[in-house]
């Protein structure tokens, strides 16, 4: 009687297994292909700042990587611009060329789920990163955990404040995923903290240019400034460089792993200035198309595949940063010197 219990509790175990499996990995990869090596797309939507540049590198070092491995017979890359049509216009123009699976960041994570639920019913893998869609009718979906990074930076901002003072935020690029979740992260932390004043926030893109506009106004508007909660690096650098200017003395500001910040922090520290730098790094595309590789062999990948969080604080700043290289490198990367200077001779 225990055997044919012990039989039936297994057989159950394994039907629980089996439903678990399903609902906690990506959907169904295409069929396992035999002959020639696979065929893939890449459908990037834009390279409008740094780490999109370099993060469509390390794509393509990658990829060449497999190609010269015979895993990968070719791949295409297409950029849209920042065009949401012209995403959906490349997206379905990789189906037609029957890739084996497609690697998308796209320009709306709900306005390219459509077509991307149209490649998987074409019974090509897709593998969304950097700014998911919306839908779960993919094979996977790759990054860090935006909350966490949103939250990571916030919680720094609150201890170095003791839960008070006057603060800007400054977001990304509105309508985005990343933006979205990084501040949905940061607010659930500011939450908790009534006496954090916060005065202003700006989309400044997670571009230079647009941050250093926007605190030049928020600076010549408030006269007390006790901190910054930024989720872009470059937006941190300008907002260190407004205060520069202003003959202010720098405050807590939280940032992100790129070079042109790590450098401008270095070369602050003797003021007094602080910072934390949590890390999206730029490899996440290869990571995506090692997913997605794995997925045609038929491996099993997770929905969710997260990438754990780097982050950089004072006591590992000069660990990362290189005074050596221009401000646009990113500093978590699998690229090599050589690529790394090709990319920015």
């Amino acid at each position: 009687m225990k055997k044919k219990l012990g039989l039936i509790f297994y057989l159950f175990a394994i039907l629980f297994t089996c439903i678990a499996v399903l609902s906690g990995c990506g959907n169904k990869p295409a069929a396992v292909k035999t002959g020639s090596g696979y065929v893939i797309g890449f459908s990037n939507f834009g390279v409008d700042n740094s780490w999109r540049i370099q993060m469509e590198a390390e794509f393509k070092a990658r990829a060449d990587q497999l190609v010269s491995g015979g895993v990968i017979n070719k791949y295409y890359m297409t950029d849209s611009k920042g065009d949401i049509d012209k995403q959906i216009a490349d997206m379905k123009d990789l189906i037609k060329k029957k890739c084996d699976a497609i690697i998308i960041t796209a320009a709306s994570p709900s306005a390219l789920s459509p077509v991307c639920e149209e490649a998987m019913a074409a019974g090509i893998s897709v593998i969304s990163f950097d700014n998911y869609v919306t839908t779960d009718k993919v094979t996977a979906k790759v990054g860090i955990d935006e909350i966490e990074f949103g939250k990571c930076g916030a919680q720094w901002l609150a201890d170095k404040l003791n839960g008070k003072g006057n603060i800007i935020i400054l977001d990304g690029i509105a309508g985005t995923s990343v933006d979205t979740m990084r501040n949905e992260g940061a607010m659930s932390v500011f939450s908790n903290y009534p006496d954090i004043k916060i005065l202003g926030e700006a989309h400044a893109g997670w571009a230079y240019n647009q941050a250093k506009t926007a605190m030049s106004g928020f600076i010549s508007e408030y006269p007390r400034i006790d901190g910054i909660w930024s989720q872009g690096g470059a937006m941190t650098q300008a907002a260190l460089d407004v205060f520069t200017a202003a003959g202010r003395v720098p405050v807590p500001m939280s940032g992100e792993a790129n070079n042109g910040f790590l450098k401008a922090w270095k070369e602050n520290l003797d003021k007094g200035f602080d910072s934390i730098a949590p890390c999206s790094p730029t490899s996440m595309s290869a990571t995506a198309l090692d997913t997605a590789i794995n997925a045609l062999d038929g491996k099993l990948v997770q929905l969710h595949t997260v990438i754990s969080l780097p982050v950089i604080t004072s006591d590992t700043l000069n660990d990362y940063v290189r005074m050596d290289l221009k401000d646009s490198f990113w500093n978590y990367t699998i690229l090599t010197s050589e690529q790394i200077n090709a990319l920015y001779k």
